[in-house]
């Protein structure tokens, strides 16, 4: 062996295996040639990103190198989908291993996706195993999903206000390993109800012979309902830019928190599904789905595609004794249609971006189509110039060119309108307003570009 993939090799083994590694010995059929220590050395994302490429007989062959506490930090990091389908074909007892050793929020997302007969087998075996375990997921479950009770951890570090400032960090010491994050320690009175937060800063730098009660902040904000929407969450996060947020019931008792990086999952879950809903895909769906899930999600709105391309076809065809008689209207079709596009795309995605923060309720709906299809206008005049300066170039004819000016001026317009028009109108009759936006906006474009181009043409060149 050369020396240099000797080092190699041996950087390998003190650092765990990378992507490349993985998936290169998984396409030469040589992962039977895993090295046990190099494996358990392997960052857990890594793994989880491997395994959501293989197969779950695959992925459970390789997991069985790993401890069911090992295991809970790999499946966690998985799609939830993906990682009930997993926990579904172990074996009950190494399932419910893993589940115990989840925090109650990420057990609580595998389990809600598992298919029911599945769902109460686990739950029950995890009621025998570990039954505080199982209560805490249950609890969970009650919650719809998109929710911050679902989404919520309700293991919080939590002190009493009449703690001296030594027995509160002599309590923390304690919890250093029972609790995912501790970057606030919440004080609560004997039934639970929250009276203020205290930092960890505060804490160590609180003075001598001090009490909790005396150096806890009151009146908080950025208090979360077990029933607000996911959505509202990461607003609410990203406003008041804390580590973690409480979630209350109306009695004001804590019932648990939601920390920077569930939100993180959620912006990243809603931005996903925003963009492939725009474009028509499936909301959830990822690259290395089988190919007849991805089939059944995209063919829908392709059908929805299909019907608008007729309708452009057949204003085409509609002139197609004018495209006969002046045939570079042909060649200018697929322009005047592109720009137009373009336009409503740009516009769309401003918009759906906009909705979806909240920036823009629907009480704005006149006025943000009155801004972007101005928008469109004044980059109409001055795109719209440039694509009659070219047509003047290949034509030589001002009164094509002006046609052209006139169209393109139109259609911009057109795609500025329709690309804020359409998310209002979808959000109005409570639909997502992502969800096929870029079909109906390029159908609005393309067709009326057709239109306007054609029949200007037909009006004043012939």
């Amino acid at each position: 062996m050369p020396q240099e993939e000797k080092a190699a090799d041996v950087a390998r083994r003190e650092e765990g295996y990378t992507l490349y590694d993985l998936v290169s010995m998984a396409d030469s059929a040589e992962l039977d040639r895993l090295d046990d220590e190099t494996l358990l050395r392997t960052s857990p994302h890594i793994l989880s990103v491997f395994l959501s490429r293989l197969d779950v007989d695959t992925q459970r062959q390789i997991l069985r190198r790993f401890s069911p506490e090992q295991v809970s930090e790999i499946v966690s990091e998985m799609d939830s989908e993906q990682s009930a389908e997993l926990v579904s074909e172990m074996r009950e007892h190494r399932a419910v291993s893993v589940l115990n050793e989840m925090e109650p929020d990420d057990a609580a997302d595998i389990v809600r996706e598992l298919e029911d007969d599945d769902r109460d087998r686990l739950l029950k075996g995890m009621q025998k195993s570990q039954p505080e375990a199982a209560e805490d997921v249950l609890e969970l479950l009650e919650y719809p999903e998109d929710t911050a009770g679902a989404i919520m951890n309700p293991h919080v570090a939590t002190l009493r206000p009449e703690m001296t400032i030594d027995e509160a960090i002599g309590a923390v010491r304690k919890m250093r390993d029972e609790y995912e994050n501790i970057y606030y320690l919440y004080v609560v009175d004997s039934d639970d109800v929250l009276q203020g937060v205290v930092s960890m800063r505060a804490l160590l730098l609180a003075p001598k012979g001090s009490r909790v009660g005396h150096i806890m902040r009151t009146g908080l904000i950025g208090l979360l309902a077990p029933t607000m929407d996911k959505e509202i969450v990461a607003h609410i996060m990203a406003d008041t830019n804390f580590h973690t947020l409480p979630v209350v019931d109306s009695d004001g008792e804590l019932l648990g928190i939601i920390t920077h990086d569930d939100v993180i999952d959620i912006m990243r879950d809603e931005n996903t599904e925003d963009i492939q809903k725009m474009a028509g895909a499936g909301a959830d769906e990822g690259i290395f789905d089988p190919i007849f899930s991805s089939i059944r999600q995209r063919s829908p709105w392709l059908l929805v595609n299909l019907c608008t391309a007729f309708v452009a076809s057949a204003v085409v065809g509609f002139f197609d004794s004018d495209i006969a008689v002046l045939p570079v209207l042909a060649v200018f079709m697929p322009i005047i249609a592109g720009i137009g596009g373009n336009t409503g795309a740009q516009t769309l995605a401003v918009t759906v971006r906009s909705i979806a923060l909240g920036e823009v309720e629907m009480f704005d709906m006149s006025r943000v189509c009155l801004r972007e299809t101005w928008k469109g206008f004044l980059n109409g005049l001055l795109i719209g110039l440039l694509g009659a300066c070219l047509a003047m170039a290949v034509t030589r004819r001002w009164d094509f060119s002006a046609i052209v000016w006139v169209a393109m001026l139109i259609n911009m317009s057109l795609g500025g309108f329709m690309g804020s028009f359409i998310p209002f109108t979808l959000k109005k009759f409570g639909l997502d307003p992502a969800s096929g936006s870029s079909i109906f906006a390029t159908g609005c474009t393309d067709t009326g570009g057709f239109f306007i181009f054609l029949g200007l043409g037909a009006l004043f060149l012939l």
